[in-house]
């Protein structure tokens, strides 16, 4: 079931850059930039669980912006889709839902 998910967030950012559904050439360089926006959604104080998830909305839309924001070389929306990036993360980690416990809890 996991390595289903995957590959239905995979097919989901590939929908969002617009790559059609049998171009699988780009899967390994998404896959990665997956990975680096849960770790960045980590890093920036979204709990483990929740940066980890693929059932939850914002997680499934910040990974997406993400990848939007740094496919490719020369993306003209990289600044602006990171800063809808950031924003999202921002809003996530100072939530009781998605942030650390300890971290949403002080504030």
């Amino acid at each position: 079931m996991a390595g289903s998910k995957k590959a239905d967030l995979i097919a989901s950012c590939r929908a969002a850059l617009r790559i059609p559904a049998d171009c699988l050439i780009y899967d390994d360089e998404i896959a990665d930039l997956i990975s680096a926006a849960r770790s960045a959604l980590r890093a920036g104080g979204v709990s483990e669980a929740m940066a980890t998830s693929d059932d939850d909305a914002s997680v499934r839309v910040a990974v997406k912006v993400y990848v939007k924001a740094n496919f490719g070389m020369d993306n003209p929306d990289a600044e602006r889709l990171m800063q809808s990036f950031r924003d999202m993360l921002c809003r996530m980690a100072g939530s009781t839902e998605h942030g650390e416990p300890e971290k949403a809890g002080a504030q």
